[in-house]
């Protein structure tokens, strides 16, 4: 992938929103990530990664992606839409209280 940047910083505020913008901008067009809904935030000079991809190949572009971009510091805590489908339902729900 060519990216025009390099991630320099995440020591400013403003470095780490146009970070998480650009990072969020290039998972939103990429190719096999469609249907996914994927977060991006910045913690402590890392890239957080969070919510559903709609397969364990789209959250693994999802990574790479951020990864190309912000180097290894990339947390992943992206699901799988298989991943919640096998989760029970809360209690509450079932009660419907």
């Amino acid at each position: 992938m060519l990216f025009l940047a390099k991630l320099s910083s995440l020591t400013t505020g403003s470095d780490r929103c146009a970070t998480c913008a650009a990072i969020r901008c290039l998972i939103a067009y990429a190719d096999g990530l469609e249907g996914s809904r994927i977060d991006v935030t910045a913690t402590e000079g890392t890239i957080v990664l969070s919510g559903v991809a709609t397969s364990d190949q789209a959250r693994e572009t999802a990574i790479a992606i951020a990864g190309e971009y912000a180097g290894n510091r990339v947390v992943n805590n992206i699901a799988t839409q298989a991943d919640i489908a096998g989760l029970p339902a809360c209690h509450i729900c079932r009660d419907g209280r």
